[in-house]
Parts: C-alpha cells; sequence; structure tokens
C-alpha cells in the first residue's frame, strides 16, 4: 500500500519521490519565505497598529455624534472610500478583522459602550446591507451596481 503524503507549506498531496517534501518547487521557494502576518513582521505589525487606531479615532467621531447624524456621515465615508486617492478608509470600513464581532480592534469604547458600538466597518458592513444590499467590502471597492435611480434604498 503506498502511504499518502501531504506537502509541508500548501497540504496538498505530494506524488513522486519518497523522500519529497513538497508539492512543487514553487512550494519550496515558498516555504522558506518570511510570512507578512504581524507576529514575523515588524513593518505589517506597524502597519496594522496604524490602521486599528485609525478606525477607532474614526469610530469615536463617529458614534460620539447624534444617532440622526450617522447616517450622512457614513455616506460621506463610503463616498470618500469609493475615492480610489482613498485606500485606508477603503480598508478601515472593509477589513476582515475590524468586522468581527469577537475582538476589539478599531473600537474607541472597549468597556461595556462598546459592545453596543463596535466599530466603524461593523457599522458600515449593516448600512451597506440595509441601503445597498451588498456588502461593505463590494461596495467600497466599486463591485456592488449603483441603485439605478440613484437613490440608495
Amino acid at each position: 500500500m503506498i502511504e499518502l503524503r501531504f506537502c509541508q507549506n500548501c497540504e496538498s498531496p505530494i506524488y513522486g519521490r519518497s523522500d519529497k517534501k513538497y508539492c512543487s518547487g514553487n512550494c519550496r521557494k515558498r516555504s522558506s519565505e518570511c510570512r507578512q502576518n504581524s507576529k514575523e513582521s515588524r513593518e505589517k505589525r506597524n502597519k496594522n497598529y496604524r490602521l486599528f487606531d485609525r478606525a477607532a479615532r474614526l469610530a469615536e467621531i463617529y458614534f460620539n455624534k447624534p444617532p440622526f447624524e450617522r447616517v450622512g456621515m457614513m455616506q460621506n465615508y463610503i463616498n470618500l472610500a469609493r475615492n480610489e486617492d482613498n485606500h485606508t478608509l477603503r480598508e478601515v470600513l472593509s477589513n476582515k478583522w475590524l468586522k468581527d464581532r469577537s475582538n476589539t480592534y478599531g473600537n474607541p469604547f472597549k468597556g461595556k459602550r462598546g459592545i453596543s458600538c463596535g466599530s466603524l466597518a461593523e457599522e458600515a458592513e449593516r448600512y451597506c446591507q440595509k441601503f445597498w444590499k451588498a456588502s461593505a467590502y463590494d461596495v467600497v471597492f466599486g463591485l456592488a451596481k449603483e441603485p439605478e435611480d440613484g437613490v440608495i434604498d
């Protein structure tokens, strides 16, 4: 019986020589590269820190406004994010870690109040689902189609 082996990098099945460790030369090269995540890269850690700090500051401004002003403010945030020049705001509104309710990244109110407020990315997701019927990612990257009559539902 042939023993089934798996690639050390991508965990796909390996066929060929009995001492082969990787499924391809590309996987072998990729396994020796430094991972680009916050644990292993100082540059990525600093970039994420700046992104989460900006998200917290924008959320603090947003959540300190009265509720009736927030809809217009969110619409302005989304319009700015849809502009190709504003990459950071686009990332703040569509980042998967900021949308996750289980963490407090980008949440300026981390105590009791923070549970009810959440992050700006969560609020953007709710806004886009309600008015655009699409995810925040699709809206800010221009993948969701515009309402035909120009009015957001």
